[in-house]
């Protein structure tokens, strides 16, 4: 700040300036926009400029360093007492939020309801180092168990695998993926894939729900793939509860962590040192998993991972019926539809039906397909499919008229607004003595009341 507010006396630090000139460039500087080192823009009255300049005459450039408010540190609308009990309640339970502060001086009766503010408790709480709430660590207690059934709950997880060869020829690294069943230790699903992106981990998801239906629980750490949206709504749409581990508390998924082991020992410590094409590390893997880890006994269960799986199938929940995972799976995202009937994505311009102009619509879209159009619903509801924008077809389009349609069941009136200001005009305008140019109207239907 300092610095900035140098740079804004410009000359006025070395040039030898008369006392007319200096008033002259005082009045210059602030008729200027000047931007702040934070990217904010302001604008400097003239006594700001010349306070600096006499600051930085007298003091240096140790004058222009900002002075710290006299006040700081105190609260002009919280008494000390008032303080003393935030403070205490704060720090004898450092997780307590603000609103809960202030409630429960409010309820003790120490403030009067409405006095406090949040932003007001916030800064006394800064001042004393203690606005930050501490994170929820790990769990105090570990206790082993195990699900009743299998199906019951499903933890899911990735690890950092060894390089592979891509498909493209290149020396990518490899992520394994994986859905373990807590009750059985069967491994529901598992590859190895190129990223452990949302698109990967819910491909993966996608095999073990057409494989084994639903979960009725899906424990996953809190990664970017598994607190995605997509997967959220993946999860509510089938009904399957989505629970997540507290932060930094990998021990909470130690069913997954422990296989992860079990697979490093016997399979990753026995790779060759050059990398393998995806394809062939991928086809060792489900060979391990068959011959080897789902056909001995596990030390936790006592029984085989595969036999222990059959044996419970009766317990697997099917798909909701008339549900298609195509549509399930697919992506979401919220788009408004400008006045022309079109809509942003990926950079380029869709149409969609005019009808949706100037409306809020959810596009939805497979992730895997980039060159795939979205498809458009409205309130869970399929309306139409996108088109590029054709500005060039569109210049000879008939345009439709929204004239609004009739409401069922309505009886017509039976009356030509039309026909009766023609009828009007000509009886107006016709000549003394002519014949009515209507003579099948009765004369009396013409008047009006």
């Amino acid at each position: 700040m300092a610095l900035w507010r140098m740079g804004v006396l410009g000359p006025l630090i070395s040039a030898r300036l008369e006392h007319g000139d200096r008033q002259t460039y005082f009045a210059e500087a602030a008729a200027r926009l000047h931007q702040q080192p934070d990217g904010r823009t302001v604008k400097l009255s003239t006594r700001t400029v010349e306070s600096w300049f006499y600051d930085y005459l007298h003091g240096g450039f140790a004058a222009l360093h900002p002075k710290p408010r006299k006040d700081a540190g105190t609260s002009h609308v919280i008494t000390p007492e008032v303080a003393e009990l935030l403070l205490r309640a704060k720090q004898e339970k450092p997780r307590r939020s603000i609103r809960r502060l202030i409630r429960m001086l409010e309820r003790a009766r120490k403030v009067q309801p409405g006095k406090l503010s949040r932003s007001s408790v916030h800064r006394l709480l800064a001042t004393h180092g203690l606005s930050k709430r501490p994170l929820r660590g790990p769990a105090a207690e570990r206790r082993s168990f195990l699900p009743e059934h299998a199906g019951d709950l499903c933890v899911g997880d990735a690890l950092h695998g060894p390089p592979v060869i891509a498909p493209d020829g290149s020396i990518r690294k490899a992520y394994m993926l994986s859905q373990i069943d807590a009750a059985t230790r069967y491994i529901a699903y598992s590859y190895f894939a190129l990223s452990e992106a949302a698109v990967p981990h819910e491909y993966g998801f996608k095999q073990l729900l057409l494989t084994y239906g639903r979960p009725r629980t899906y424990y996953v750490d809190l990664g970017a793939a598994y607190v995605a949206t997509s997967l959220r709504e993946i999860c509510a749409e089938l009904g399957i509860h989505l629970l997540h581990t507290e932060p930094r508390d990998c021990e909470a998924k130690g069913v997954i962590e422990r296989w992860h082991r079990t697979w490093r020992e016997e399979v990753g410590d026995e790779l060759p040192e050059h990398p393998l094409p995806l394809a062939e590390l991928n086809a060792k893997h489900w060979a391990w998993l068959s011959t080897e880890y789902h056909a001995r006994k596990h030390e936790t269960t006592g029984r085989v991972p595969r036999e222990h799986w059959l044996d419970e199938v009766e317990h697997l929940r099917p798909l909701p019926p008339g549900k298609k995972l195509d549509d399930v799976f697919l992506h979401r995202a919220q788009r408004e539809v400008r006045k022309d009937g079109t809509l942003r994505w990926k950079g380029a311009l869709l149409e969609v039906l005019p009808e949706l102009s100037n409306r809020q619509v959810e596009l939805r879209f497979d992730p895997t397909q980039q060159d795939a159009l979205p498809r458009v619903f409205l309130e869970g509801r399929f309306v139409c499919d996108t088109t590029p924008l054709d500005r060039h077809r569109n210049a000879s389009r008939r345009r439709r008229r929204n004239l609004g349609a009739p409401a069922p069941g309505i009886t017509p009136t039976g009356i030509d607004p039309l026909a009766q200001m023609e009828r009007e005009h000509y009886e107006r305008t016709r000549p003394v003595g002519a014949a009515p140019p209507f003579p099948d109207v009765d004369d009396d239907e013409t008047e009006f009341t």
